[in-house]
């Protein structure tokens, strides 16, 4: 009989160029895995795809493990599912760190995390290991004949036991909207030539003597039947105000880093409620899992317009060192790791 050996982590991913950040959810059973990934990149930036990597005897290797889209949130999304025995030949234990590679020419890792704990890395060795596999070649030189047509990265086939790219399996429900209010038609003018005619109670029409008519009757007429028809004044739908906006920040400049991959979610979410306290305004960010959709806090201080302090809260139970990925984070009793980050 299989032991079910079960582990759970939660890897920030820290960020290598600006404007980008993120976490994944890595879920790991005996026989299957999955590493579940959000990211938020800046405008402009390339297709993004995700690898695992690790190293020997001072020699990187890497694995792919897909394609991140977006998802209505502008969020990138990937949810990955492997044999955790053998991706790629090997183990899951023999990849130190995930990276997410803007793939092409030229190509560049803009995130990277820690799989099992911190351990040595070369930035630059690792950045070859990954662009290895998602990186355009060079053209050939002028003078120099035609390379041979070769196939796509993307057509490239893959190992017996690569990773499958599974669906997402949070799913965001659109909100609904409220209906468009009718259309009001506006009213008629009143011709000069027209008789003026009232309405009384009973609805009967009957005709003003001409001697009771004000000498400004014309012009009075139209602006009296232009209001009869003007709607009721719409009752309050005013915008939920966002958690941008609650903290008095600027969503069309950017923002100092490492807050500036956070501030398309914070124009966009409305602040949640946290029992945490410690003066943060948090959002909640939704984490597909296997289990189905958790959802963790990030919350922001800002003072003078500016970020001062980023908060991750990451539900979960008490134990006394913090789960893998989670190094750094303190337990609250609200029932959550906390990591609190402070920017001078």
């Amino acid at each position: 009989m299989v032991k079910n050996d079960y582990r759970r982590a939660f890897i920030m991913l820290r960020p290598a160029m600006p404007g980008f950040g993120g976490h994944v959810r890595l879920e790991k059973r005996t026989l299957t895995g999955n590493m579940y990934f959000i990211v938020t990149a800046p405008e402009g930036a390339g297709p993004l795809r995700a690898a695992l990597a690790g190293q020997k005897n001072g020699q990187y290797y890497a694995t792919p493990l897909g394609e991140l889209a977006q998802d209505r949130r502008g969020q990138l999304t990937l949810a990955a599912r492997f044999d955790p025995r053998a991706i790629d030949g090997r183990p899951l234990e023999a990849y130190a760190w995930v990276a997410v590679a803007e793939a092409g020419e030229p190509c560049a890792v803009a995130l990277t995390g820690n799989v099992d704990g911190s351990r040595e890395v070369d930035p630059g060795a690792l950045e070859r290991a990954v662009c290895a596999l998602y990186g355009q070649p060079e053209a050939p030189a002028t003078d120099a004949p035609p390379a041979a047509d070769l196939p796509a990265p993307d057509e490239l086939p893959l190992p017996e036991l690569s990773i499958e790219e599974i669906a997402p399996e949070a799913s965001f429900q659109p909100e609904p909207t409220a209906p468009p209010a009718a259309a009001v038609e506006p009213a008629a003018p009143v011709s000069p030539e027209s008789d003026v005619k009232i309405y009384t109670r009973s609805r009967q029409r009957s005709m003003v003597p001409p001697e009771t008519v004000p000498a400004n009757a014309e012009a009075a007429a139209p602006a009296a039947e232009a209001k009869a028809v003007e709607p009721a004044p719409a009752p309050d739908c005013a915008a939920p105000q966002t958690a941008a906006q609650a903290l008095g920040l600027s969503i069309t400049s950017p923002w100092i880093e490492p807050a500036e991959p956070l501030r398309r979610l914070f124009a966009t979410q409305a602040p949640a409620d946290s029992p945490l306290g410690g003066g943060y305004t948090c959002v909640q960010s939704l984490l597909p899992t296997a289990a189905g959709p958790e959802r963790c806090l990030i919350g922001l201080k800002a003072s003078g317009g500016r970020v001062t302090g980023i908060r991750y809260a990451v539900p979960g139970r008490y134990a006394p060192e913090p789960p893998a990925g989670l190094e750094d984070y303190r337990w609250d009793d609200a029932g959550y790791w906390v990591l609190d980050i402070g920017i001078s």
